[in-house]
């Protein structure tokens, strides 16, 4: 071999090596990196709503660890602005030994006859802040004790004064808020509603 290949050859094994540190490098000390390709919760769940479950009002039903009563449905009916805000008296059991953390969003949501969904309202919220009992009434999120109970008002949402029939849908996610495979559902009718009470107010 002659001067020429042996340079030739010294010289790209040179290069190589160059160029295997600085991408070595480049990953060590790029901190985006992460940033960029953040890792995600990829436990496996069932399909939305693939499971689901018939409740009765006042009536304990359970599913992922979660043991759930809809206690009863409250509603703020004002007739001049055509709008009636839900709200639901809950009990939840958490029988693990993890607190975990639910919300109205994420948890809850309405089925009206013809399909429509809908979702928890911040304006049905704000109502109950300013107007209900500090203990009865709990803003988003609420937090599930281990191998312990939560209890009182949680909601709202807003729908025509005159929605008597539709159907309150909860997903018990339990530690997972992305486990929606089951969906518990209470079919709703105008028996069913309750005017808040003084009792209830500040």
């Amino acid at each position: 071999m002659n001067i020429k290949k042996i340079a030739a050859v010294l010289m790209t094994a040179s290069l190589a090596a160059a160029l295997s540190a600085g991408c070595h490098n480049h990953n060590k000390n790029d901190a985006s990196d992460e940033e960029m390709f953040p890792t995600y919760n990829t436990e496996e769940v069932a399909p939305i709503g693939s499971t689901e479950l018939t409740g009765e009002i006042g009536k304990e039903i359970t599913a992922n660890n979660t043991s759930f009563t809809l206690r009863s449905v409250l509603v703020h009916t004002d007739h001049e602005y055509k709008e009636r805000f839900v709200y639901f008296d809950i009990d939840l059991r958490n029988s693990t030994d993890k607190e975990y953390t639910l919300n109205t969003l994420n948890n809850f949501y309405i089925k009206l006859p013809d399909g429509t969904e809908v979702f928890s309202d911040v304006r049905s919220q704000l109502y109950a802040s300013s107007s209900l009992k500090k203990d009865k009434y709990y803003e988003d999120p609420f937090n599930i004790p281990s191998n312990g109970q939560f209890s009182g008002i949680i909601g709202g949402f807003i729908l025509r004064d005159n929605a008597d029939e539709f159907t309150v849908c909860f997903y018990p996610t339990g530690s997972n808020p992305n486990d929606k495979g089951t969906v518990i559902e209470y079919s709703i009718t105008a028996d069913d509603l309750n005017e808040i009470g003084s009792e209830l107010m500040k």
